[in-house]
Parts: structure tokens; sequence; C-alpha cells
């Protein structure tokens, strides 16, 4: 489970690295330039993302990220969303692994992310219609979805754990899907949001459990009211 989160309440622009000559002495043009370059992109996976030092799971795939890619169906379809998307790597997955998703909008709270999420969801803009938000999820969604997939934060940034914030996904998500729709989330085995999932939703059903991390769907039901 994803264990850092900025918003855009605090987050300004992407970071942009400036040197800085000192007051003394002469400056270090090599140490400039490796300043320079410490937030640049860079391709990861064998080349099939792109990504940068400081974002969650930055080289590599995140375990949690893949066990729920390995159990999402083939079936989903409509209308998707990725709620805290990262880097893109869940959203890529959906578009390959589910031909009938249509459209996908892509939410998260760091903007270095997004921006790369763009780059890796390139080669699917012919297959589905995408859209990118820079959104803190935590404060709410005004458009509807047929399927959110997630695996959301349990960190603030520069603070310690926050069990809340995922609580809040799945009330969040909830409110955002279509009567039927479906949620598929992973979080690590500990995090008691089963309480939560049943709240919130007509079925849930634990899909898969490896490492310490669990695989949940959840299913809104045509008459549930969700928590707000």
């Amino acid at each position: 489970t994803r264990a850092i989160t900025s918003s855009p309440r605090f987050a300004s622009a992407p970071v942009m690295v400036r040197a800085v000559a000192p007051r003394r002495g002469a400056s270090d043009p090599a140490l400039a330039a490796e300043w320079g370059q410490a937030d640049k992109a860079r391709p990861i996976v064998e080349g099939r993302f792109m990504s940068r030092p400081g974002l969650f799971a930055w080289d590599r795939i995140d375990p949690a990220s893949r066990l729920l890619v390995e159990h999402l169906p083939g079936d989903l379809a409509g209308r998707a969303a990725d709620l805290g998307a990262g880097w893109g790597y869940l959203a890529a997955e959906l578009l390959a692994r589910c031909p009938r998703i249509t459209a996908l909008d892509l939410f998260e709270a760091e903007a270095r992310a997004l921006e790369l999420a763009r780059v890796n969801l390139s080669g699917f803009a012919d297959r589905a219609a995408l859209d990118f938000h820079w959104h803190d999820v935590t404060k709410g969604l005004s458009q509807r979805f047929d399927v959110i997939v997630s695996n959301p934060p349990f960190h603030a940034h520069n603070s310690g754990a926050r069990p809340d914030i995922g609580h809040r996904f799945i009330a969040v998500a909830a409110q955002a899907l279509n009567q039927g729709g479906r949620l598929w989330l992973v979080a690590n085995r500990h995090l008691p949001y089963e309480a939560e999932l049943g709240t919130n939703f007509g079925k849930v059903r634990a899909v898969a459990e490896r490492n310490g991390f669990k695989v949940i769907e959840a299913v809104r039901a045509a008459d549930r009211p969700v928590a707000r």
C-alpha cells in the first residue's frame, strides 16, 4: 500500500531543482549539474515506464499494486477511475487487461507523479478517453464511474500512519460509483477497512492475500445509501 501522499492544497508546481552558488569560494559546475539532474525522469522496469526519484515506488513496481493487477478481471467495463494513480502503473495495466474500459480518469495529489502518468499512458490515447486530475481524493469527486481501482496511501506527507485516509478513499469511491459499480482495492492486510467497506457497499469479498497485502472487491448496491 502506498505510504506517501501529498495534496494540491500544499503542493506547488512540479519541483524544480536549482543550484545556488556559495557565498564564498568558487562554484562547482559538476555539483550544480548533478543537482540539476536530480529530478530528471528516467526509464524503469526495462523501459516500460518513466519515473523519477522521490515518488512512491519510483524505481520499481510496488508489490501491492502488482498483486491487485494480477487479480483484475477482464470483464471490467465502462468508465473507470484510478484513485491515487501515482505515475500510472495501475491505470496502464487496467487498460491493457480490460478491453471493455472505454474511459479512464486518473486522480493524483502529487503533480510530479501525474506528469509522468500522462507520459506512461500516452500509448493508450487511441484506446480510451483519458483524463488526468491533480486532485486530493479525500475532498470528494464530482464524476461518476462504473469501475474504480485504488492502492490508497495510508500515511500523510511528513506524518505518521493515517488509516483514515484509506477510509475516506473508500467512502469517496462509493459515492462516485454508479449502482452496481465495482471497486477493486489493495491494502496492507492489517488495515481495518472491512467495516468501512461494509457500510458503503452491498457486496464485499476478499479476493487474495500475499506478503502482507490483501485485494478486495466491493460492489455498490442499487439500494444502499453511502456514508458522506
